[in-house]
């Protein structure tokens, strides 16, 4: 028993670095009340004046100039956070030299093949929110369209090793950390819970054995917002992790042998089980009937107002809680996906924010994501958006729901989340292929075989010879 909570802890570990992970810990135990309500700490809360006085220092002498800088993301990356320190930039303009004008693109694989053709047609912005220098050297071989931002000051308040293979790719800073790190989880409203008497569940059959009294009580049990592609692969990630875990391997050494062509994603037996398992969801009758045509939106209503119990996403789904009903942030909780009593949290970093070689005016471009970086401008994201910052300056109270997975993190069940930290070729269209699985068109297998079979094309395409 012993050893294997060794090597739990070492997966834990090896996932983000074991600095990074005491530091994600620390986030919610330094103070913090993890366990506040966040109704308080939804718009910054330092002096004014004080930060008028801090953005002048960080921006240098007033300038007499204002100019736009151009900022690209996806949609679902606009968060409260964003807002308010868009907000804060615009009202602090001739202080900082620079606004902002943020355009946005759909998510998921439409998304990104956007992108894509953007970046192959020198389409770019100033700057760019972006999975982060490894995905644009390995998924789009756009890593020459990133600026080297080695050296800004604002990298001292952060843990380089929380850094490294992150935002630094290669021996070079292409980026800095933007929004939380992401915990992945089921988030649930505690007042279905307690007026249902309903515990949280710790394995599958506890999982349904809920689900059964939730819908016998007249409500939705779990909320598919399928309308929205990318959210239709949450449930299958914990499979994955449960088949990394159970390979005894380290996430590094799991994915060299995927990386390598020695493993494959058809070969991830608890991977493909939970496919099946988030179907069976559907056809028990435990998801809402419409589930394909609903939105990520609706799924937020649904959970703030209690006619649906539970959604599985990533912790971004409490900042738009906070955002559009912050007097129901208290009732919503969050646990690891249950599958078999050994449960785990998946771990994303925080998104990257990067200057593209066609930014205009590349040292201003610079300095605004050095100020946006730096812990003043993160702290009025946090506040707007609580969760668990890399800035180690940053202080914010947790939501229920974030400090339930932060728990969980402490308590070592935490692990890497696979996508963008793991594969080295593109794997396609994982959204697609799980809505053509829930239409009929393809069987669990198959969708992990048009995984590989992605991944096998994208390796050839490099004369990768492990794929010969």
């Amino acid at each position: 028993m012993q050893q294997r909570r060794l090597h739990k802890k070492a997966l834990f570990l090896t996932a983000l670095s074991a600095t990074m992970a005491f530091s994600l810990a620390a986030c919610g135990a330094n103070g913090k009340n993890e366990g506040a309500s966040p109704a308080t700490s939804t718009a910054p809360a330092s002096s004014s004046a004080s930060q008028t006085a801090q953005a002048s220092d960080s921006a240098g002498s007033k300038p007499q100039e204002v100019k736009t800088l151009s900022l690209l993301m996806f949609t679902d990356w606009y968060t409260p956070g964003w807002q308010a320190l868009e907000k804060y930039i615009g009202d602090h303009a001739s202080e900082l030299g620079f606004k902002l004008d943020i355009q946005k693109i759909a998510g998921g694989s439409q998304g990104e093949q956007l992108l894509k053709t953007k970046i192959a047609t020198n389409d770019l912005p100033d700057l760019l929110q972006n999975y982060g220098p490894k995905w644009m050297d390995q998924n789009a071989d756009a890593l020459d369209k990133l600026v080297d931002l080695t050296g800004l000051a604002s990298y001292a308040d952060y843990d380089e090793s929380a850094m490294d293979g992150v935002y630094k790719y290669k021996g070079k800073y292409y980026s800095v950390p933007i929004d939380a790190t992401t915990l992945m989880g089921v988030f649930y409203n505690k007042k279905v819970f307690a007026d249902l008497n309903l515990t949280v569940p710790k394995t599958w059959d506890e999982f349904l054995a809920v689900c059964e009294k939730i819908k016998e009580a007249g409500k939705t049990p779990v909320y598919y917002s399928g309308k929205d592609t990318w959210t239709l692969q949450t449930v299958p990630h914990f499979g994955f992790s449960q088949d990394i875990v159970q390979s005894g391997k380290s996430f590094p050494d799991f994915w060299q042998d995927m990386n390598t062509n020695k493993k494959h994603y058809a070969d991830l037996t608890n991977f493909i089980d939970t496919i099946k398992k988030s179907k069976d969801l559907i056809d028990k009758g435990y998801v809402n009937k419409s589930y394909l045509s609903d939105t990520y939106d609706s799924a937020q209503q649904a959970i703030a107002d209690g006619t649906a119990a539970m959604h599985v996403n990533g912790t971004w789904f409490i900042g738009e809680i906070i955002k559009k009903f912050p007097d129901k942030v208290n009732d919503i909780g969050a646990f690891p996906f249950p599958l078999n009593g050994d449960n785990y949290v998946n771990i994303s970093p925080p998104g990257s924010l990067s200057v593209t070689t066609s930014a205009k005016d590349v040292e201003l471009a610079k300095r605004a994501v050095d100020f946006i970086a730096s812990a003043q401008a993160q702290q009025i994201f946090a506040e707007a958006q609580p969760g668990i910052y890399l800035n180690k300056k940053v202080e914010v109270a947790l939501s229920p729901a974030i400090a339930d997975l932060n728990a969980a993190l402490k308590d070592g069940k935490g692990i890497l989340h696979w996508q963008g930290n793991g594969e080295l070729y593109p794997y396609g269209s994982f959204d697609k292929f799980m809505q053509d699985y829930y239409a009929g068109g393809k069987t669990a297998e198959q969708v992990a075989q048009a995984l590989d079979q992605e991944t096998a094309k994208n390796a050839k395409a490099k004369d990768d010879p492990n794929w010969k």
